[in-house]
């Protein structure tokens, strides 16, 4: 008698887990280099003097995401930051769930989400 016979094929293979695992690994790490280069953005934004600085920081950040994620505006970024994705991934950094792989600390990714949540509030009232 096959030993096969009296397993659930619909029961995960430890192969099936540690794909499974491997993906949601790679996931996180997608979305964390997401958060983490848009805060960067939101970071570089917020420091511009005025409005002609804050428009060469979106031209940069336009070519920086066009790079890296085959596309983007500093628009695209605040939306991402503020919405589920980008919730989910900061909540993915702050379980430890992921590590932060860039030049930003912790605080200052938290810091940058939080301007970000101002500024889509500000934007949305106008």
């Amino acid at each position: 008698m096959p030993s096969d016979q009296f397993t659930d094929s619909a029961e995960p293979t430890p192969h099936d887990s540690a794909a499974q695992g491997a993906a949601k690994a790679g996931r996180l790490r997608a979305e964390a280099d997401k958060l983490e280069a848009f805060c960067v953005v939101v970071r570089a934004a917020s420091a511009a003097a005025d409005h002609a600085a804050f428009v060469e920081v979106s031209r940069a950040a336009s070519q920086a995401l066009h790079a890296k994620f085959g596309g983007g505006s500093i628009t695209s970024v605040f939306t991402w930051l503020t919405g589920p994705a980008g919730s989910a991934a900061l909540e993915s950094v702050l379980a430890g769930e992921v590590k932060l792989a860039g030049p930003l600390s912790i605080q200052q990714v938290v810091e940058a989400v939080e301007l970000a949540k101002k500024s889509e509030l500000l934007r949305q009232k106008r």
